[in-house]
């Protein structure tokens, strides 16, 4: 028997993301719930943020971004940077930060997976700025690529339950695009 939870997007999980910028001269981190994929085919993927959190006023002026994809090792600081505003703290010392191809979309190193991002549309929707971007470049950790492709347990990202917990991924089950060859009607 299913019970009613009310109008909410219970999609499980969601990945934990940091969001990067540049503000006044300064990287700048937010942590965000809010990122997925468009497209595979051009590279697009969305990140939505608050309105009124800063990191967004550097995407709208750079129009460029980056999308961080932390382990378990960076839940203090990945978190910390979501309880914080860059309004109030300095975050650009919270990570070792890099750059890619643009000077305005920091990258933190100790984040396996790194995407520098190019917004392509910007929207209002519900009080929330929502992030379209091309993908200019990817960077991941030599030690997390396994015969040519990143590999999910090496990343070990943190994944975020909706008003739950941060939890970590779990065992392998069944290779995609072929287990279902095994279902007979």
């Amino acid at each position: 028997m299913k019970q009613k939870m009310g109008k909410y997007c219970y999609i499980y999980p969601v990945p934990t993301v940091l969001a990067g910028t540049v503000i006044d001269g300064k990287a700048t981190f937010n942590t965000l719930g809010n990122c997925g994929v468009i497209s595979m085919h051009p590279a697009t993927l969305y990140i939505s943020s608050d309105k009124n959190h800063y990191t967004n006023k550097g995407i709208i002026q750079n129009g460029v971004f980056s999308v961080n994809i932390p382990s378990h090792n960076s839940v203090i600081k990945t978190d910390y940077c979501g309880l914080v505003s860059g309004k109030d703290a300095d975050k650009s010392n919270v990570f070792d930060v890099f750059f890619g191809e643009s000077e305005f979309a920091p990258m933190i190193a100790e984040c396996p997976v790194n995407l520098e991002c190019r917004t392509i549309q910007h929207l209002d929707i519900n009080g929330m700025d929502v992030f379209i971007a091309e993908v200019v470049q990817s960077y991941i950790d030599e030690e997390c690529i396994k015969d040519g492709k990143p590999d999910i347990h090496e990343i070990d990202p943190i994944i975020y339950t909706m008003k739950d917990n941060y939890h970590r991924i779990g065992e392998r089950m069944a290779p995609p695009f072929s287990i279902g060859k095994q279902y007979n009607k």
